[in-house]
């Protein structure tokens, strides 16, 4: 039997001795109207246990009868120990409530009703019996001592499964976020999965890699990603690879504390296009020293530097390497980057490095000199701008 074995199960070990006439009586009495009994503990449950009140009332009367009858019986055999098969039935109890849905908390209070409902009944049939309390002494200390075991291998088990299901669970999840972010899933079962999960098959969603590193909570960069809405699903997330991988509803928040790359919006079955895409971001916004979410666009051509490495050592070779064999090699990258980044404007450079504009000129032409190529030229400067973005970056 199922659901509410725990509330009634505590097999009653009673001593080494059997009842005398009138505990015999008792025990008879109470398994004649077991049935009464068990209807008691099953309205007591679900009046004060919200958890117990989806179970048909006919259903959950049948299964704690059964336990009930099972308890007396123990309880009137003299059993004085808990046994090895009875710990594991406990056990199957506990695993049975956390498949079930129903907490460890309310499980265990389930318990304690099953165990007042009935001393509240030994007690009127004391009264209607003119039997003397001294004769059900024994039975409710069997019935506590009992209880005690009972509870503590239904609540260990009932851990253990939790932990069990949240780690299936946990598999599940990642299982489909990377078939998903992969491509590998069936279109069929991204639906229904989709369903599941509650998000919409049909919607759109951005995919999302972040890089988990030291000092780096997973929890907190999640929710920071916009992944940890409990009032409204807006995608899903996995630790793939070491990264958080996922998608989402909506880009996450650019100033995220983090390291991020996002892929443009595309449907669930169509999502991988938009994984590789944030896969690249992560690696030039990594590449940068940058911190944030960022896209492909909002990276430009600094994403290219970053993912083709031959074409930049090449560039490199062409342009910063004769820079070294001139003896000033920092302190003319130095002068060129800013001259780049000032738009080729060789006062606002003079400015900007604190030097003359002559001084500017000088290593220029020294630049063009040590490498043989015209900064008058447009591919050059491309070429160079290239080499310079390449050998600032972490790669």
């Amino acid at each position: 039997m199922t659901r509410n074995l725990v509330l009634t199960l505590p097999g009653v070990s009673q001593g080494a001795r059997s009842p005398d006439g009138a505990t015999a009586v008792l025990f008879e009495t109470m398994l004649g109207e077991h049935q009464e009994l068990a209807e008691r503990i099953g309205e007591a449950m679900q009046a004060r246990l919200p958890a117990y009140r989806s179970i048909p009332r006919q259903t959950l009367a049948a299964e704690v009868g059964l336990q009930v009858q099972r308890v007396l019986l123990s309880a009137s055999g003299g059993h004085a120990e808990v046994s090895g098969d009875e710990l594991a039935e406990l056990a199957k109890i506990g695993e049975a409530r956390a498949r079930e849905g129903i907490p460890v908390d309310d499980m265990l209070r389930a318990w304690r009703i099953g165990v007042e409902v009935v001393f509240g009944y030994a007690r009127e049939l004391v009264q209607r019996l003119a039997v003397g309390d001294g004769h059900i002494l024994e039975f409710i200390q069997s019935v506590l001592a009992w209880s005690d075991v009972a509870m503590v291998a239904t609540a260990k088990a009932h851990r253990r499964a939790e932990v069990a299901q949240a780690i299936a669970e946990e598999e599940r999840r990642t299982a489909f976020v990377r078939g998903v972010l992969l491509g590998t899933l069936p279109v069929a079962e991204v639906a229904v999965h989709a369903e599941v999960y509650g998000l919409d098959p049909a919607g759109e969603y951005v995919a999302v890699r972040a890089r988990l590193g030291d000092g780096v909570h997973q929890r907190t960069l999640e929710r920071a990603l916009g992944f940890g809405d409990a009032r409204q699903r807006r995608g899903l997330c996995a630790v793939v690879d070491g990264d958080i991988a996922g998608f989402l509803s909506e880009p996450p928040p650019s100033t995220v504390d983090g390291v991020a790359g996002f892929g443009p919006p595309r449907s669930l079955k169509h999502l991988a296009e938009s994984y590789r895409l944030a896969a690249r971001a992560l690696m030039t916004v990594q590449a940068c020293n940058l911190r944030g979410a960022y896209d492909i666009e909002s990276l430009g051509v600094r994403a290219a530097v970053a993912m083709d490495v031959d074409i930049g050592e090449l560039l490199r070779r062409r342009y910063l390497q004769p820079l070294a064999a001139g003896g000033s090699g920092t302190e003319l990258m130095a002068t060129l980057r800013a001259y780049l980044a000032c738009d080729m404007h060789v006062e606002r450079t003079a400015k900007r490095l604190f030097v003359h504009q002559n001084t500017v000129r000088y290593r220029l032409t020294r630049f063009e000199e040590l490498t043989g190529a015209s900064l008058h030229e447009t591919e050059v400067i491309v070429g160079l701008w290239w080499a310079l973005e390449l050998s600032g970056m972490r790669l």
